[in-house]
């Protein structure tokens, strides 16, 4: 999985940790994404806000 930062940010978990991104399982090395994805889970942010039945995890929205 490729990281992308700016200065010590690191973006792909940032945007997990708001909400604003899925951790893709079939491509995450990065186990501490998991667990910033359950955080934002119990926090309900961002998509995790969403009622469940609006929920589109991206890789099922591309087959749509």
């Amino acid at each position: 999985m490729l990281h992308v930062y700016v200065d010590d940010l690191d973006i792909s978990a940032e945007m997990v940790r708001q909400g604003a991104a899925w951790v893709y399982r079939k491509y995450a090395t990065d186990e501490s994404l998991y667990e910033i994805e359950k955080e934002a889970q119990e926090a309900g942010r961002g998509l995790w806000a969403l009622p469940e039945a609006q929920r589109v995890p991206p890789w099922e929205w591309r087959r749509r």
